[in-house]
């Protein structure tokens, strides 16, 4: 079996549901054609994701800690 498509399918198979097997498809392609490149890529477009949900889990940690602290004011 050729190579690609047995990475897609063993990748479509762990994140079933998560991710469509097109996109699987499309990202065993990109690896393959572009090997470390498209890796880094993907590092930095998963470290500037990690970023904003830490921004955004922070900012929901001060509108708790603002909603509890006015209701403890009251």
């Amino acid at each position: 079996m050729d190579p690609k498509k047995l990475l897609a399918k063993e990748i479509s198979a762990k994140l079933r549901g998560h991710i469509s097997e097109e996109t699987v498809s499309e990202n065993v392609e990109q690896f393959f054609r572009c090997g470390n490149a498209f890796l880094l890529l993907e590092i930095m477009n998963l470290k500037s994701e990690i970023k904003s949900l830490r921004e955004e889990l922070d900012h929901k940690k001060d509108t708790k800690a603002d909603t509890l602290r006015a209701m403890l004011v009251r």
